[in-house]
Formats: C-alpha cells, structure tokens, sequence
C-alpha cells in the first residue's frame, strides 16, 4: 500500500511538472524538433535532474537519439563510464557484453 501512495504522489507530482512545463514536455518526446541541439538538451536534462524526474532522461535521450550530436554523445558518455569502472568490473562488463551478443 505505501509503494503504490508513492507512486500515486510520483505520478501526480510528474503531471503537475508537465503541466508547468508543456513546451518542453513537448520538446522532450518531439523526435526531429528544429528547437532541439545542445544546449537544449543540456538544460532539459539540468532541469529534469532538478525535479528528480530521472526516468525522463533516458525518454529525452532515446527520443532524440538519431540527432548527429546524440550519438557521438551517448558513445562519449558510455567510454566514460567504462573508463571508470574498468579497474573495479572488467570481468562483468565483459560478460554483459559476451550477453548480449548471445
């Protein structure tokens, strides 16, 4: 009962910020939007983080992942993380790997 009152306050919580923010609600799951570069999806992003509306991330990257800059951007960011965190789990992201491939 306590999971699903939280979810219910998440939920309403994530239709007020949409309807705070329609435009770049609109923005974020728009594919192809002349309006979105860079700098927009950096401050989109930014403001996401603040609201804590974490999972809307992901939506904006995966929605606008055919934008030349978003490719070389989700490669830079995955390097990254694989830099970080090759010393510590080398032997696991080289079975996910193997994984998927499968």
């Amino acid at each position: 009962m306590e999971k699903e009152n939280s979810r219910m306050k998440q939920t309403v919580k994530f239709l007020k910020w949409i309807r705070q923010y329609s435009g770049w609600w609109y923005l974020i799951c728009t594919p192809n939007d002349k309006h979105m570069n860079p700098e927009m999806m950096k401050m989109l992003m930014e403001r996401l983080d603040k609201a804590a509306l974490y999972e809307l991330i992901f939506v904006l990257i995966m929605v606008h992942r055919k934008e030349p800059f978003a490719d070389s951007f989700i490669k830079s960011v995955l390097l990254d993380m694989l830099i970080a965190r090759w010393d510590i789990d080398k032997e696991e992201i080289v079975k996910k790997f193997i994984e998927h491939l499968q």
